[in-house]
């Protein structure tokens, strides 16, 4: 998804004399059509010491499913999907409506699914994204995420391919440390889920709208443009709001774009609430404009709509370009960290401002996009599941996102070299350390949607997790059949380069992963 991970290799040029290699791409590929290729291909890794990938979608920030010189299982193709209106899982402990669905089905044909049967289960947001992948095992927000819990909390059973090629069942009553680290312990990892059987609800309607505010006025609308000062009192007002609307099982999606954008100083939010009609959506709003309006931030009351959105990107408005382009539909540099903020970064007038500043900092003086939402999967939310899903979700009511704007490349101008995309690194990170510190007590990042070369990744991606992921993942996969930076275990290996030399900076994924020491 993110070009720098591949160490640059045969991106789209505009340059005739550009030359290509293999870089950190598969040098083999399975084209899985059913699981017994998923065994093949792990047994055949495994017993000839290769380097072993996985990938359905590749929606990875990170480069997850890639690797130079490896053989990768391509899960795309298993496209099974069926849906219970009276499930029993096999313990007997849950009835009810359920889906099960194949590792290669996406968000959309999900979605195709819920309207087949007018139900709604948890999807993902970006349309190609694989549900049973990294996605569901990394945790999985939603347009429900304050109302339902995350992905990994409806989970009745899975199958998976493990290290030593056997093909097992996983539930609340056979092979439960496997069961627990799948569901929220991090994708790649533990073994290759080929199915999975999630809870279903009836569908759940969505009042939406959306706000913005800028410090240039919209092209085209009657839109005033306020001074900086004044767009950053607004946004301190909107994150003393943003409780409320997880209280309420909202979620508010929303974005700040620095100066240097062409709309200038711009935070967008959508903010949808479930089963609420217009009249209720309204009510709930009014407190948050009202106290924009006496900002002097005009903002009349935005047109709402009614709807059924199973996914975050559903449920509101389509990204923005720049977005668009950090979701990978236009190769890139782009570089990404995330910080779970807490509930106490917002519930005292100190914490409050602590936490307007750091965000402040990284979008004023960083010159970084913002990309947040405000939801909160507490485990009452969620049903108080038993997973290893990341307990910094459990108190955040923001997941913050910091992008770097100008790591990516646009095809004209210069690759940039790992020296210079590692200073970019290094300086997203100093940002994220600011956020770190004000979120120091119950803060964490999502797995998927962060850096997985964080300062801090095993606190920040695990917290007091890790140990247990670290043992589940020592029994069942032994030899390190399993590998993705970032993930659990992934600090007994390196990428090193061809002639065994250790690499300094960034880490990409075109040379040969060795053990550490060996």
């Amino acid at each position: 998804m993110s070009q720098w991970a591949s160490g640059d290799t045969c991106i789209p040029t505009s340059q005739p004399n550009t030359t290509c290699t293999q870089g950190g791409y598969p040098t083999y590929v399975v084209k899985a059509t059913s699981i017994r290729h998923i065994q093949l291909a792990v047994n055949f890794a495994r017993t000839n010491n290769i380097r072993l990938v996985i990938k359905n979608s590749g929606h990875d920030f990170n480069g997850k499913s890639i690797g130079g010189y490896s053989l990768s299982v391509w899960t795309h193709n298993l496209k099974d999907m069926v849906y219970h209106a009276n499930y029993t899982s096999p313990t007997g402990s849950y009835t009810g409506r359920a889906v099960a669905y194949a590792a290669g089905v996406a968000a959309f044909e999900g979605s195709m699914l819920m309207r087949k049967n007018n139900m709604s289960f948890i999807i993902a947001g970006g349309s190609t994204v694989g549900i049973a992948g990294g996605f569901l095992q990394g945790g999985g927000h939603s347009s429900y995420t304050s109302y339902l819990g995350l992905a990994a909390d409806q989970v009745l059973a899975i199958t998976a391919v493990t290290a030593d090629g056997r093909v097992v069942e996983a539930h609340e009553g056979q092979n439960e440390d496997l069961f627990w680290a799948f569901r929220g312990g991090g994708g790649g990892t533990y073994g290759i889920i080929t199915s999975v059987v999630v809870k279903a609800f009836p569908n759940i309607p969505l009042a939406s709208g959306s706000i913005r505010f800028s410090t240039k006025p919209l092209r085209g609308t009657n839109s005033t443009a306020i001074s900086p000062e004044t767009f950053w009192a607004g946004m301190k007002a909107y994150w003393e709001f943003g409780p409320a609307i997880c209280d309420a099982g909202g979620l508010g999606y929303n974005f700040i774009y620095p100066e240097s954008t062409p709309t200038g100083l711009t935070f967008t939010v959508s903010i949808s609430l479930p089963h609420k009609t217009l009249a209720e959506y309204r009510s709930f709003v009014r407190p948050l404009l009202q106290k924009l309006n006496d900002l002097g931030i005009a903002t009349p009351m935005p047109t709402l709509k009614c709807s059924f959105a199973p996914s975050s990107l559903d449920a509101n408005s389509s990204p923005p370009p720049l977005f668009r382009r950090a979701l990978g539909e236009i190769t890139g540099h782009t570089l990404i960290a995330s910080r779970l903020f807490p509930r106490s970064s917002f519930s005292t007038p100190s914490s409050l401002q602590a936490t307007h500043l750091a965000i402040r900092h990284l979008v004023e003086d960083g010159d970084l996009t913002f990309h947040g939402m405000s939801y909160s999967p507490t485990l009452a939310v969620a049903g108080n599941p038993s997973n290893a899903v990341n307990p910094a979700f459990r108190t955040t009511v923001l997941h913050a996102q910091g992008f770097e704007n100008n790591a990516h490349w646009d095809g004209k101008a210069p690759v940039l070299t790992k020296e210079a995309l590692t200073k970019r690194h290094d300086r997203l990170q100093g940002y994220m350390q600011v956020w770190r510190d004000v979120s120091a007590v119950g803060g964490g990042s999502y797995i998927n949607e962060g850096d997985a070369q964080d300062w801090a990744w095993k606190e920040a991606f695990f917290g007091s997790n890790y140990e247990r992921l670290a043992s589940v993942k020592a029994k069942w996969d032994p030899e390190g059949v399993f590998w993705a930076v970032g993930t659990v275990g992934s600090d007994m290996w390196e990428v090193r380069d061809l002639d065994g030399g250790k690499r300094e900076g960034i880490v990409t994924q075109d040379g040969r992963l060795c053990r550490v020491g060996g």
